[in-house]
């Protein structure tokens, strides 16, 4: 039987409290028992001492006796005073204890006492009491020579002391079931609290799974006040967030494929058959063969970023690492764009910490990412813009910089920008503008190499795309 997870929080919880309730109560119980026995004991130590002491001090019986009487009476105790052979010389006794006919105590129950050791005693003193009696024995000493000739026996009723322990545990037991039940419901209410979130986020899943990618679960509610349920539900909804945008990528991207797999599919075939049929004349055949050209190199260009991606997934083009110089790299390579950056009058600004700076890399790799990047920055680069690229050296690093003034990337498309087919230029179709698997296929080398690469943007002013590489070791 499946169990759901406000069921197994509460379970656990009623097992925890139920366990610490049963330790508790235990505790109470042997800590209540000790503690009533040992203020007992104390307390009948304490009479029994002054008693001694008043023995000790010469008085005469009379007095004694008197003494004994009004110390019985005032403590609620009773009391005995015996010889070193066990008989009794003086009783005071309060209530109906005390056996009237007892002369003695059987050396049985006084023998600890008699060989000068204070001695505990629970029962009647073998018949000394008509009912069981707590009793504290302790010997009286003559002074010179120091020897025992008597004992003091103190009584309390074993009932009276009872009702005390009975009267704390019950207190306890009171306040054990106050503690348990509102331990229970401070546990229902947690349970529901935590279960909550996560039963949103459940029905939020069945939503997705029917292609419902809205949902969203609201972290600052109530019930998700909690560290680990807030970032769970903060996450939750990025994923959510990612799970959109990547069905509408996907949806876009079948639609701008479908298109412009249509388009110079219809131009091709009606050209042919315009050829084919002679409603296109002679003279006029090859200047519509070059624009036949044209559209089977927009399908290989199309076709072949397919097969970058899948390439690029699957790992099997290893890469090979040699030596090189990145700035010489990138010198190199600017001089292939020449043309595109006269073209729209744009400054560039080449920055470099070093003359040469050595990296371990896959050359060829590390061209596709630079050729990305530099395209797209002459591309998004406002007329009469600038174009930023700088290598800066780390301990470990040589770090890369591309920047460029100009649209700049909006927030939301940052955190997709390197996604598979994404464009943030949504004014953009699939065709000549390219396919959105560039950067996807630049974040893919980078991170092959081991390394990261991030984007750094403010909308309507710049973009700048930064990654690392290993410097060769010395």
């Amino acid at each position: 039987m499946k169990k759901t997870v406000f069921f197994k929080l509460f379970f656990n919880n009623i097992i925890i409290i139920i366990i610490s309730t049963l330790i508790l109560a235990m505790s109470g119980y042997v800590l209540i028992s000790h503690t009533v026995y040992r203020e007992r004991v104390e307390t009948l130590r304490g009479n029994a001492t002054a008693i001694s002491g008043f023995i000790n001090s010469g008085v005469t019986p009379e007095r004694l006796e008197s003494f004994i009487y009004g110390f019985s009476h005032s403590t609620g105790n009773n009391i005995i005073i015996i010889d070193d052979k066990g008989k009794i010389l003086m009783v005071s006794s309060v209530g109906d204890f005390y056996t009237p006919n007892a002369s003695s105590v059987d050396m049985e129950y006084c023998k600890e006492v008699l060989r000068g050791r204070d001695h505990i005693d629970r029962g009647t003193l073998g018949g000394v009491y008509k009912a069981e009696m707590f009793t504290l024995q302790m010997p009286v000493m003559s002074p010179n020579p120091r020897q025992v000739v008597g004992a003091i026996f103190i009584s309390a009723p074993a009932p009276k002391m009872l009702r005390m322990q009975l009267y704390l545990y019950r207190t306890l037991g009171i306040a054990i079931v106050c503690v348990l039940l509102l331990s229970l419901v401070i546990s229902y209410a947690l349970s529901r609290k935590i279960s909550k979130p996560i039963k949103d986020m459940g029905r939020a899943v069945k939503k997705f799974a029917k292609g419902d990618f809205l949902s969203r679960v609201e972290p600052g509610k109530k019930g998700y006040n909690i560290t680990e349920i807030e970032e769970l539900a903060e996450s939750f909804n990025d994923m959510a967030f990612s799970l959109e945008k990547a069905e509408d990528i996907r949806n876009n991207f079948i639609s701008d494929v479908s298109h412009e797999l249509r388009t110079p599919m219809t131009t091709i075939g009606g050209f042919v058959d315009g050829i084919l049929d002679g409603t296109i004349p002679a003279d006029k055949q090859n200047d519509y063969l070059v624009i036949v050209k044209d559209e089977v190199a927009r399908l290989s260009s199309l076709i072949n970023s397919f097969l970058d991606v899948t390439r690029s997934e699957s790992g099997s083009h290893p890469l090979e690492f040699s030596n090189f110089d990145i700035n010489e790299t990138i010198r190199r390579m600017m001089v292939n764009f020449e043309s595109k950056i006269s073209e729209k009058e744009i400054f560039v600004d080449i920055d470099f910490d070093a003359e040469q700076c050595l990296v371990k890399a896959d050359l060829g790799e590390i061209k596709r990412v630079l050729t990305n990047l530099i395209e797209n920055a002459i591309k998004f680069t406002n007329k009469q813009g600038i174009i930023k690229i700088s290598v800066k050296s780390r301990q470990q690093d040589a770090e890369i910089s591309v920047y460029n003034t100009g649209c700049g990337i909006a927030e939301n498309d940052r955190k997709l920008i390197f996604e598979r087919f994404y464009k943030a230029d949504k004014s953009r179709s699939l065709n000549r503008e390219g396919t959105g698997i560039g950067l996807y296929i630049v974040k893919e080398i980078i991170n092959r190499h081991g390394k990261n690469i991030e984007v750094r943007s403010q909308e309507n002013e710049y973009a700048e795309f930064i990654f690392t590489l290993d410097k060769v070791k010395n």
